[in-house]
């Protein structure tokens, strides 16, 4: 098993594992947990499959990327997280979880992890992230954690909201 990269009380964050595949693609082909992903299309085994290589590949090369959001209970794969890198060099927070772990606080707790990972460990100076402006659940989590809102229609879509968080080091 990879060691983790961090770990809150009810989660452990780690990089992903040729076993991820299967309760990653079942947690991304499903419609209601994809639709504020990407482009709100469920992911297809092999397009799933393709994301994991993906992310091992941004882990050798930056040292850090998306990975498999566990649940410490029972070790488990409940989701995903960890930061994309859409180009201009910003670093942006993306995470989400199989519908049955919503609404008992493991996202706030995970994106706190993430926040003091990429303060802590990984030295970032700020992170942001996109989300559609319906995401109430996801826009007031990112609020709570210290995220603003910058600008209402990202790129120029009405559909995407970008929010940043400055991580202030203690």
């Amino acid at each position: 098993m990879t060691h983790p990269v961090f770990e809150t009380p009810r989660l452990i964050f780690r990089p992903f594992e040729a076993e991820d595949l299967a309760p990653l693609a079942e947690i991304s082909a499903d419609a209601t947990t994809s639709r504020y992903v990407g482009d709100g299309r469920p992911l297809t085994w092999e397009e799933t499959d393709l994301w994991i290589e993906n992310s091992r590949r941004n882990v050798e090369r930056f040292g850090y990327g998306t990975g498999a959001v566990v649940a410490r209970a029972n070790g488990k794969l409940i989701g995903w997280a960890g930061f994309a890198r859409p180009g201009d060099g910003s670093e942006e927070i993306i995470y989400g979880f199989s519908q049955e772990y919503w609404g008992n606080g493991l996202g706030t707790e995970l994106l706190a992890g993430i926040l003091r990972w990429a303060r802590d460990q990984l030295q970032l100076e700020e992170v942001r992230a996109t989300v559609a402006p319906e995401n109430t659940a996801s826009i007031a989590m990112l609020r709570r954690q210290g995220f603003s809102l910058v600008d209402a229609c990202y790129q120029g879509d009405a559909d995407s909201h970008l929010y940043v968080a400055r991580l202030v080091r203690d």
